[in-house]
């Protein structure tokens, strides 16, 4: 029975391991690399729950952006078609513009998709890159890591939804995107790119080095080298259908 406190005593509550993140990330994520294994589910459920909360709270702006929107482009879209619509048709077209399916539902499920897909890309690049440079870790460990260091977005997330409640709009320029004017190519892969810059992602890329440090025991600078290098690539392709829309645009004078 002596040797069982021990034991008993590292045990953290979840709320215990989420104030740590907070005040004290590196003790809480070496906390984590021990004795965490079946904790990660914690943070990717409240990433899961704050992505698509600011989702719900903001279906009804989209939705009259959306009936506005088609309303603007109608005479476009009937020259096109070389018919005026009816009011019945033109009821049922904004009702499926704006319906629940496309304002919410399908955006909710494909953003927490690609989420865990993006934490399994993390944690496969990270695990790998650490090995390369002399790292010790698993798989297993990274994945948890990557998930955990996740909450900065999931905090971004509760600060979207309470900007919707209190104002009735949703963020339209994120991050640094606002600063960015202009038609063309280049200010739009700018404009894609500032917006992924904020407080939130320095705070998780900082979390990310941290863990990155602790499972791999890597240096300090090899772990920012590891960490920055993977964030550039992905942002990098992730920007790829930007450059690739802009350019089909322009070629066809949407520029």
């Amino acid at each position: 029975m002596a040797e069982a406190q021990p034991l008993n005593s590292e045990r953290r509550s979840p709320v215990g391991l989420l104030g740590g993140m907070l005040v004290r990330p590196r003790r809480t994520l070496t906390y984590l690399n021990d004795h965490g294994r079946r904790s990660w589910w914690l943070p990717a459920v409240l990433a899961a729950l704050f992505f698509v909360l600011p989702l719900a709270v903001g279906a009804p702006v989209r939705a009259e952006q959306a009936r506005q929107a088609f309303l603007d482009s109608r005479q476009q879209i009937e020259e096109q078609v070389g018919q005026q619509m009816t009011d019945e048709q033109l009821q049922q077209t904004m009702a499926i513009t704006a319906s629940p399916l496309i304002t919410l539902v399908f955006p909710a499920l494909g953003g927490v998709v690609g989420m865990a897909i993006g934490w399994l890309v993390y944690a496969g690049g990270l695990y790998l890159a650490g090995l390369a440079l002399g790292g010790r870790s698993t798989f297993a460990g990274m994945f948890r890591m990557v998930v955990w260091t996740w909450l900065p977005y999931a905090v971004r997330g509760l600060f979207r939804t309470l900007y919707t409640v209190a104002s009735g709009e949703i963020v339209v320029n994120e991050g640094l995107a606002g600063f960015v004017e202009g038609p063309g190519v280049g200010p739009l892969v700018l404009k894609g790119l500032l917006g992924k810059v904020d407080v939130f992602l320095l705070w998780h890329l900082a979390l990310l080095v941290t863990g990155v440090t602790v499972v791999t025991h890597l240096s300090g600078r090899k772990a920012l080298l590891i960490t920055l290098g993977l964030w550039l690539l992905m942002t990098a392709l992730g920007l790829l259908p930007v450059v690739i829309g802009g350019v089909f645009a322009q070629q066809v004078g949407g520029f």
